[in-house]
């Protein structure tokens, strides 16, 4: 009795300590928003002494807010979506042929291996690639998106599949059902919480990535959110409220996503059955 009531207090303790490092940043970074500099700089933790919206205002006045924020949500937008469909494609026939096929083995110890591949070991290889072939711009981002995406994309759904028993596919082929009929109304919407999981993973790497679009994207117009935030940063001093300001703007739309996309993962597993 006494042990349970110590792991109680221990998880207790945990949890707390969890919640103040999720709670503390989020808490300073809305009162910074809404704060002048020489409220600021008074008092960091301090309460503003009222909603002062200049700092959004001045952000959503300058042109190059919309197009940054336009780029991030078309290269996210389109990095999702090729993860949706192609993930699951390249995951499926893996997952059921392994066993049996050497080269389907290889395949997945492969997209294993990449995972444990650094991005700056392969970054100025990449890089210099992509200059060299002309497109070191969005579409170089979105290939190398989707490249980063892939391998722990494909070992993820890999190993959901592994859980998945063959009865709905093989009561499919029975009724006369083809493959591609068998992936598309059966084991997708099967796979509809693990490939729902994965886009928020990389939904978040995609929005909040600052890496990539610094060395890819060169002009203003093809800059994402998270450089155009870059710009209050000057050589002297940085303008924090509008960095805050700027930041709160950017989460807001991460928060929708996770918020639309989190109920799809519940109750997903078996829909491909009653699809099917």
């Amino acid at each position: 009795m006494r042990n349970q009531r110590r792991m109680r207090a221990f998880s207790f303790v945990v949890l707390l300590v969890g919640l103040g490092l999720i709670a503390v940043p989020f808490y300073l970074t809305i009162v910074s928003a809404f704060k002048t500099n020489a409220e600021l700089y008074s008092g960091f933790f301090r309460l503003p002494q009222g909603l002062y919206l200049e700092n959004f205002s001045f952000i959503v006045s300058k042109p190059t807010f919309w197009v940054s924020l336009f780029n991030s949500v078309k290269v996210t937008f389109v990095g999702l979506l090729g993860c949706a469909v192609l993930l699951p494609m390249a995951s499926y026939p893996i997952a059921r042929r392994m066993g049996g096929s050497r080269v389907y083995r290889f395949l997945y110890f492969f997209m294993v291996a990449g995972i444990f591949v650094p991005f700056v070991v392969r970054m100025m290889p990449v890089i210099k690639l992509l200059n060299s072939l002309g497109i070191a711009d969005q579409r170089g981002l979105l290939l190398l998106y989707l490249g980063g995406a892939t391998c722990e994309g494909v070992f993820l759904i890999t190993g959901y599949l592994a859980s998945v028993p063959n009865d709905l596919e093989e009561a499919a082929y029975i009724d006369g059902a083809s493959t591609l009929q068998v992936f598309t109304r059966i084991m997708y919407p099967v796979m509809q919480p693990i490939i729902v999981t994965v886009l928020i993973k990389n939904g978040l790497w995609f929005w909040n990535d600052f890496l990539l679009p610094s060395l890819l994207l060169k002009t203003p117009e093809q800059r994402t959110l998270v450089l155009f935030q870059y710009n209050f940063k000057g050589e002297y001093a940085t303008q924090y409220p509008l960095v805050f300001a700027c930041l709160l703007v950017a989460v807001l739309p991460m928060m929708v996503f996770y918020l639309f996309m989190q109920k799809h993962i519940i109750g997903g597993m078996m829909a491909g059955a009653v699809k099917g």
